[in-house]
């Protein structure tokens, strides 16, 4: 049954005069049905059974609004409990493809894989140091090559026809990653000053 206007008139007077009641977001939303609106009037007027009746439908709106919070905060706690306990078990349990292929971490070992499949696929491998040699365009640079010690040229040709850094090559012939940037660079000087003699003459 709908209020009439001077039930809301009335209602409205009582918010006015109760406002430190009604800033409560909980007695706001219990007077936002006006059955409790129309049993709050008939318990001013002195109905103890409509004040009885009152309270407990307000005691039932507030249990309510309580056991709706606890239930959100619990689903809330399970939920991020849950995905500590999902990123625990992904870290613990990873796809050897998921895997890291770094302490850094930027690339995993599927990307690492797929890029060198990639790469296998679009460009012509070039096994020994004679055929990277042999895929010089330039003959004073082919010439120089060959001055280039064996491990020279084997670390060359790896870092510079397969693209490999100097950790790869570590492990791949079994030194240090110092030993083969040392061994790099005096491959690379001996390239330049045998490009500048032959050049000279």
């Amino acid at each position: 049954m709908a209020l009439t206007d001077e039930q809301r008139e009335r209602f409205l007077c009582y918010c006015k005069e109760n406002r430190l009641i009604f800033s409560n977001r909980a007695v706001r939303s219990f007077f936002e049905i006006e059955e409790n609106i129309e049993l709050l009037l008939k318990a001013l007027d002195g109905g103890e059974d409509f004040k009885k009746e009152l309270e407990d439908r307000f005691r039932k709106h507030f249990f309510r609004i309580r056991f709706i919070k606890y239930l959100s905060s619990t689903i809330k706690f399970c939920t991020i409990d849950q995905m500590r306990l999902n990123q625990k078990n992904d870290w613990r349990n990873q796809l050897i493809f998921d895997r890291p292929a770094s302490e850094e971490g930027d690339v995993t070992l599927g990307e690492l894989l797929l890029g060198k499949k990639e790469q296998i696929e679009s460009e012509t491998i070039i096994l020994e140091p004679s055929q990277f040699q042999a895929s010089f365009s330039n003959e004073y640079l082919s010439q120089a090559f060959s001055v280039l010690s064996q491990k020279q040229q084997l670390i060359t040709t790896l870092c510079y026809a397969f693209c490999y850094q100097d950790k790869e090559i570590a492990r791949l012939i079994g030194v240090s990653p110092q030993a083969v940037g040392k061994t790099r660079n005096i491959a690379l000087q001996k390239l330049r000053l045998a490009l500048l003699e032959r050049r000279g003459e």
